[in-house]
């Protein structure tokens, strides 16, 4: 079985060759940009790590442990993901359950996506299980924010940081596995985040960077105005004025001209400025974001 994503395969490799080695690390912490698929890539290493009789490309799909991964019942494989805070009972309910020895008498996963946003006493009660690891079993943390986690939960797991793909893999994948032609503008709006930029062309049609493009656009020509743009792109304020930002850096790199590339320099230092007042309660963020459209489009 093929890795989920091809970015994935290089520390794929690594992670079950030290797993068919008996020296992978008990907690292994794969932190990644929104949208590169870490969550998906945490479960495919679960069903390779609890895989009887892995090949060299992964689980085999045919043991009892890969059909049980596969109805999505294995009793040895527990996971815990929240879209808010991951609670201190939602920790020791599953870590009671890592104590049981496993039912298939092989190894135990748990996965924890989004475990940076555990909250600090449920980090606390994952410490006791990171120190003290029972035998042949492994956690897999998913995070998108390093900084948010503990520095004792930190130093207890093996970072792997996983990096953007090259512009050329994800050029292929887009086009091999969505028919996507992505223009290198497009790929650095989302960071070059492959499944940011799927959903946005394929779910945000209309509020996605190329129609945050034709808006521009349709303001040179006279037929959109700062306020009608603001009305539309107030829901993404803080996206729009990145993107407003990553605009003018790009602009600013092929300047030649001193005097023009220190006015460029200044509306980007105002950008940033509004970039923060974004966030504080309160901020009008359609006026914010219409006078932001003015100062940059004059």
């Amino acid at each position: 079985m093929n890795v989920c994503y091809p970015w994935f395969e290089s520390l794929h490799a690594q992670l079950m060759h030290h797993a068919q080695a008996n020296t992978l690390h008990h907690a292994l912490l794969i932190h990644a940009k929104p949208g590169m698929g870490k969550h998906e890539y945490v479960h495919q290493l679960a069903n390779d790590l609890l895989c009887h009789r892995p090949e060299s490309q992964g689980a085999c799909g045919h043991c009892q442990s890969c059909l049980l991964n596969n109805a999505l019942s294995h009793p040895d494989r527990y996971v815990i993901a929240s879209d808010k805070q991951i609670s201190v009972n939602e920790i020791r309910e599953a870590l009671e359950k890592l104590q049981e020895h496993a039912q298939l008498r092989q190894r135990k996963v748990l996965i924890i996506e989004h475990a940076d946003t555990m909250t600090e006493s449920a980090a606390n009660a994952l410490l006791k299980t990171l120190e003290e690891p029972s035998s042949d079993t492994f956690l897999l943390l998913t995070v998108n924010d390093i900084q948010r986690l503990l520095p004792t939960i930190l130093s207890r797991c093996e970072k792997n940081t996983l990096s953007k793909p090259s512009t050329s893999m994800l050029r292929s994948w887009l086009n091999e596995h969505h028919q996507i032609t992505a223009a290198d503008d497009l790929m650095r709006a989302y960071q070059y985040a492959p499944l940011s930029i799927v959903s946005a062309l394929k779910d945000s049609p209309e509020t996605n960077y190329n129609a945050f493009k034709e808006d521009l656009v349709a303001i040179k020509q006279g037929q959109l105005d700062s306020l009608g743009f603001a009305q539309k792109w107030h829901f993404q304020a803080y996206q729009s004025l990145g993107w407003l930002q990553l605009m003018l850096q790009q602009k600013i790199m092929k300047l030649t001209d001193t005097d023009t590339s220190l006015h460029y320099l200044a509306v980007s230092d105002f950008v940033s400025q509004q970039m923060q007042r974004i966030h504080h309660q309160g901020t009008n963020k359609r006026l914010v974001l219409s006078h932001v459209i003015d100062k940059v489009m004059s």
